[in-house]
C-alpha cells in the first residue's frame, strides 16, 4: 500500500484592484468642474468630457463642457457654447452610449421670462465621438403660456339695463387684471341669436374700455346652447384671430335657464373637442332650482364643481373675480381646482439615459405637473413627438425622476425612477413601456436598529446592476432583487432585507452613481465633505463590507466631494492594458489606474512522492520534502511587478 500526498486547492484572496494614488489630476478654475465626467473613445484617441455646470460666462451663459486629455490639457467645447441656451447649467447631467460612443449633455435650468411666470425647461445636446453636435432634444424649449379668453354675455330681456352695465363692468375688471399676460380677448352677446362685438383680432387694447362701454343690450330670449356653438365655431377660429396651441377659455355669464337646453350637450361636446375650458357664472334667484343648477353644470367643463360660480345678484359679481382669475391662472402649489402648471417648470434633462438596443433615450422632468415629475422618451435622430410618462396618482412635489436608471431585462428595458420628496420620505417607481409597474417604499417600521424617518430621501440615487455588487458608507443602501420586470426588496420581511451601512466616522454621504442598486443620501450636507470611494468586485455578491476603501485623503490632499461623479465607461487612458477610473470632485477630476492583473498558478511537489506502508520502521524519522511553486503570468502590459503571496498548506 502506498500513501499519496494531496495539496488542498489554493483559495484566491480578495484583492484590491484600484490604485489609490492619483495617476493624473485635471483641474480648472471653477469649483463645479468635475460635477460630471465621461470617458470617451474616438476613432483616433481617448479623451474625457468634464462638465462645470455652474461656471458663469458671457454674462448670461452658465455651464461649460471641457474636452481633456491625460496630459492635463482641457479645452472648452466651443461648438456647444455657440448653441447653449441662457443659464441652462449645461453639464448638470451627462449620459454616454457605449455602442455609438455618443454623449448626451443636458442643461435643465433654462429660464424663460414670461409675463406672469418664469418658466424653467431644459435641453439635451447629443454630440458624436468626434465632439460634433448632432441634435437637440427637444428641438426647442416650451413657449410662454398664452391664453385666448372669450366672454359670452347674456343680453336677454330678463337682465335689466343696470345689471347689464354691471356685467360689462365685471368684464372690464377681469380684462384689466389680465392685460399684459399675453392674453387675447373676444366678447359675444346673446339672446335669441348671438352677435360677436369683438373678435380676438379686432379687440384693440389702446381703447378697449370704450369698446366695451359701447356694447348695447339686445333683449329677447335666452338661447344659450346656440350661442356656445357659435363661439366655438366662429370665435375660436383662426380667421377670428384665435391662436393655435394656447389655452382656450370661455366665460359664460347668464341670469336664467336656456330655451334651447336640448342642444347644450352637442354644444359643450364641440367645445371639448377644441379643448375650450368653460366657466359658467349663474346670477340671480333663477339658479336656486335643481334643474337650473344642473344646466350650469352642463355648461361648465368637468369636474363641474371647479368651473361653476353662483352669485345672488349682479352686484356680487366682482366678489368672485379674484377666485375666477386664480382658477384661470393658478400657480405652482395652488390649492385651487383650475388649470395648474404642467410643463412650465419641467426642468427636462435633470437626468438622462440611453436605452441600449432600441435607439432611444430618456430624459426626466422632475418639475412637471406641479413637481410630480416623470420622463420623456425620444427616438434618436427623429423629430417625432416624444412619448411621456407622467403618473397622476402620485403626490405633488414628489420629484419623480430626480434619479433614473434603465435595467436591461429579457422582457425589455425597465425604467427605475427615484422620487425622494414623496411624502417627505421618498419612494422608487418602475415603469415598463411607459406604464407604471412597481412602487418600492420602506415600511413605516423599525428596520434593524434604525427607524425610517421623515427626510430620508429614499430614491435619491438609483442604479441597476447586472450582478450583485453594492457598497456605501454612512447612510443606507437597500439591495433589491430584479426578477424579470419585478423588483423585490422584502420590506415586509425585515429578516430578509439586505442593507449596506456606512461607517459613522465618515461624514460624507457617498454618492456612487455606478454602484448602488437603490440608495439615498442627503446631498444638502455634502459641501465641504471629503468623500470616499468604495470599489466592488463585479463577481462579489452584495456584501455588508467593502473590498476596498479609497479615502480622498489617500488620493490627494485637499480633495472635496471626492466621488461626486464617476465615469460610466472606463478606458485604458494610461496605456497599460487596463481600464482606468475617472472620479470627479470639487474643481478636480482624478484618474485612478487599475492595479496590474496577473494570474498565479500554484503547484506542489513531494520527495519522495510515494511512502511505502509495508514494514515501516517508525523508530526512524522519514526524510521528506514538499516544494510549493507559484508561477506568475502577466495579463496586463506591465513588464515589472511584485506580488506578496500568503498561503496555507494543508496536508
Amino acid at each position: 500500500v502506498d500513501l499519496f500526498f494531496f495539496s488542498s486547492v489554493l483559495k484566491a484572496a480578495v484583492g484590491f484592484n484600484v490604485d489609490s494614488g492619483a495617476w493624473k489630476t485635471l483641474t480648472e478654475n471653477d469649483e463645479s468642474f468635475g460635477y460630471q465626467v465621461v470617458q470617451r473613445q474616438s476613432d483616433v484617441s481617448l479623451s474625457l468630457l468634464v462638465s462645470a455646470p455652474l461656471l458663469q460666462y458671457q454674462g448670461n451663459k452658465r455651464g461649460q463642457i471641457y474636452r481633456c486629455n491625460t496630459g492635463g490639457s482641457c479645452r472648452n467645447l466651443v461648438a456647444l457654447e455657440q448653441i447653449a441656451a441662457v443659464n441652462m447649467s449645461l453639464g448638470l447631467e451627462m449620459a454616454n452610449d457605449p455602442s455609438t460612443r455618443n454623449t448626451m449633455v443636458c442643461g435643465p435650468t433654462i429660464p424663460r421670462e414670461c409675463k406672469t411666470i418664469t418658466m424653467y425647461n431644459g435641453l439635451c445636446f447629443e454630440i458624436d465621438r468626434s465632439n460634433t453636435f448632432v441634435k437637440s432634444y427637444p428641438s426647442a424649449t416650451e413657449e410662454c403660456p398664452q391664453t385666448n379668453i372669450a366672454f359670452l354675455l347674456d343680453g336677454s330681456g330678463s337682465v335689466s339695463r343696470e345689471d347689464f352695465s354691471r356685467m360689462k363692468e365685471f368684464v372690464k375688471n377681469m380684462i384689466r387684471s389680465l392685460l399684459g399676460r399675453d392674453t387675447q380677448f373676444a366678447i359675444t352677446q346673446f339672446s335669441y341669436s348671438p352677435t360677436t362685438h369683438y373678435y380676438f383680432n379686432t379687440f384693440r387694447t389702446f381703447n378697449w374700455e370704450s369698446q366695451i362701454n359701447n356694447i348695447r343690450q339686445f333683449g329677447g330670449g335666452t338661447n344659450t346652447a346656440g350661442a356656445i356653438q357659435n363661439v366655438v365655431n366662429d370665435v375660436f377660429s383662426s380667421q377670428s384671430g384665435s391662436r393655435s396651441n394656447v389655452k382656450r377659455i370661455l366665460i359664460v355669464i347668464t341670469d336664467g335657464q336656456s330655451q334651447d337646453r336640448s342642444q347644450l350637450p352637442a354644444a359643450t361636446q364641440s367645445a371639448d373637442r377644441k379643448n375650450i375650458l368653460r366657466f359658467a357664472i349663474g346670477v340671480g334667484n333663477a339658479f336656486t332650482s335643481y334643474n337650473a343648477k344642473q344646466e350650469l353644470r352642463m355648461i361648465a367643463s368637468q369636474p363641474a364643481g371647479n368651473y361653476v360660480f353662483q352669485v345672488g345678484s349682479f352686484d356680487a359679481l366682482d366678489k368672485i373675480r379674484d377666485n375666477l382669475q386664480a382658477k384661470i391662472f393658478s400657480i405652482e402649489g395652488s390649492q385651487s381646482g383650475g388649470e395648474t402648471l404642467k410643463q412650465e417648470m419641467s426642468q427636462e434633462g435633470f437626468r438622462a439615459a440611453y436605452v441600449s438596443g432600441v435607439n432611444n433615450h430618456k430624459m426626466t422632468m422632475v418639475g412637471a405637473n406641479q413637481w410630480r415629475g416623470g420622463y420623456k422618451k425620444y427616438l434618436l435622430g427623429a423629430d417625432l413627438k416624444p412619448v411621456t410618462f407622467e403618473p397622476s396618482s402620485i403626490q405633488n412635489d414628489s420629484y419623480l425622476g430626480y434619479s433614473m436608471a434603465v435595467a436591461k431585462t429579457n422582457d425589455g428595458p425597465l425604467t427605475i425612477l427615484g422620487a425622494p420628496r414623496n411624502q417627505h420620505k421618498g419612494f422608487v417607481m418602475t415603469a415598463f413601456n411607459e406604464r407604471p409597474r412597481d412602487e418600492i417604499r420602506p415600511f413605516e417600521r423599525q428596520v434593524g436598529t434604525v427607524f425610517l424617518q421623515t427626510g430620508e430621501y429614499f430614491g435619491a440615487e438609483v442604479c441597476a446592476m447586472d450582478m450583485y455588487k453594492d457598497v456605501d458608507r454612512e447612510g443606507r443602501v437597500y439591495v433589491c432583487e430584479l426578477n424579470r420586470l419585478s423588483v423585490v426588496c422584502y420590506f415586509d420581511k425585515p429578516s430578509q432585507i439586505t442593507t449596506l451601512r456606512g461607517d459613522v466616522s465618515v461624514r460624507a454621504k457617498h454618492k456612487q452613481k455606478t454602484l448602488n442598486v437603490f440608495g439615498f443620501q442627503n446631498e444638502l450636507n455634502l459641501r465641504g465633505s471629503a468623500g470616499d470611494l468604495y470599489p466592488q468586485s463585479p463577481f462579489d455578491s452584495a456584501q455588508t463590507s467593502c473590498t476596498q476603501r479609497i479615502a480622498a485623503s489617500a488620493v490627494q490632499s485637499g480633495l472635496k466631494l471626492f466621488g461626486i461623479s464617476i465615469s460610466q465607461s472606463s478606458y485604458d487612458q494610461s496605456g497599460d492594458g487596463l481600464p482606468d477610473l475617472a472620479v470627479g470632485s470639487k474643481g478636480k477630476v482624478v484618474l485612478l489606474r487599475s492595479r496590474p492583473v496577473v494570474t498565479v498558478t500554484a503547484t506542489v511537489s513531494f520527495n519522495p512522492n510515494l511512502i511505502s506502508t509495508q514494514n515501516p520502521d517508525c523508530s526512524k524519522p522519514l526524510p521528506s520534502k514538499a516544494t510549493v511553486c507559484f508561477t506568475m503570468s502577466k495579463l496586463s502590459n506591465v513588464n515589472e511587478t511584485q506580488a506578496q503571496v500568503n498561503f496555507t498548506l494543508t496536508l
